[in-house]
């Protein structure tokens, strides 16, 4: 039986799909070898998993998702399989990345001497944008490098541990992203996306203004958004950024932090309830945003801004 240690489930937007990396303690003892915390998207899905010292099995299924994995370890034994294929026994594949589509299993076992962790992601095909985001054809590849898929998982993994920003917007552009670069990490000739001709029209832009004003104090995807005006995701971002000259994401936050520095004026309310009633899961999250748009902490503008 498979078992997964201390998960925790964190803030996210849909239900992204079932996949998730299966653990299964060889030697089990009284200790909780490892962590896992996990979010989900409209289509996807996300999990960062540190591991302690220990000797594990794990397997992938991926009947409902593509599987691409960032790896951060090392191992003094093990052996790693995708679909049955030939076995890897490296040992050391900090850096490195694993990808299978769907239908694809990865499985096998490890011998872990340190701490280590992997980030995964479970990619759900999308209904839209069909040449751009297919990445069923892609063959699947075990402990590979790649600079850019690896840039853009380290930041889907600041969202999961914290660090970054937890948007959904911002994860869900993430996401696409990630399909692309697959594409163009399978094939280098795969073309760029053709240039945007025009951008939203007036009355879509007022779609998307008004709903994301109605629905500041909650979550909002790229999915939701672009649903609105009737466009596929990619299509959106891409119109959206060529009308507004920020990215969806940007947007979002912008207006956000608009009317986080409104409500700053009233004494009455926390940082923490500002943070909440402007769709910031907490304070340390609209503290880091506020600082990176505005230059200064949320405390510090209510100080020099405020009344009474």
């Amino acid at each position: 039986m498979y078992i997964v240690r201390k998960t925790e489930t964190l803030r996210g937007i849909g239900l992204g799909p079932d996949s998730k990396i299966e653990w299964h303690q060889r030697y089990p003892d009284a200790h909780y070898p490892f962590l896992v915390k996990r979010m989900s998207w409209s289509w996807f899905s996300a999990e960062i998993v540190r591991i302690q010292p220990t000797e594990l099995e794990f397997r992938v299924k991926g009947d409902d998702a593509a599987y691409l994995a960032l790896h951060d370890a090392v191992r003094s034994d093990g052996e790693t399989t995708i679909n049955g294929g030939s076995r890897s026994t490296i040992t050391d594949f900090r850096g490195k990345l694993t990808f299978a589509p769907i239908g694809s299993s990865v499985e096998g076992w490890n011998c872990f001497k340190r701490a280590s962790s992997v980030v995964a992601v479970h990619l759900a095909p999308l209904t839209s944008d069909h040449h751009e985001n297919d990445i069923s054809s892609v063959p699947p590849s075990l402990y590979f490098e790649n600079t850019t898929l690896k840039a853009s998982l380290q930041k889907l993994r600041s969202v999961l541990d914290g660090s970054g920003i937890n948007d959904s917007a911002y994860a869900e552009t993430l996401g696409l992203l990630l399909l692309w670069e697959i594409r163009h990490a399978a094939d280098p000739q795969f073309k760029q996306l053709k240039p945007i001709r025009g951008g939203l029209t007036a009355h879509q832009l007022r779609r998307i203004k008004e709903f994301v004003d109605v629905h500041i104090s909650k979550e909002i995807g790229i999915s939701e958004l672009a649903s609105l005006v009737r466009l596929s995701q990619f299509h959106f971002i891409r119109a959206f950024k060529h009308s507004v000259g920020l990215s969806p994401y940007q947007y979002v936050l912008s207006e956000r932090i608009g009317v986080a520095k409104e409500m700053l004026s009233k004494r009455e309310l926390s940082i923490a309830d500002v943070a909440l009633a402007v769709g910031f899961s907490d304070a340390s999250q609209l503290n880091r945003v506020f600082r990176k748009l505005i230059g200064v902490t949320p405390t510090i503008y209510r100080r020099e801004n405020g009344s009474g």
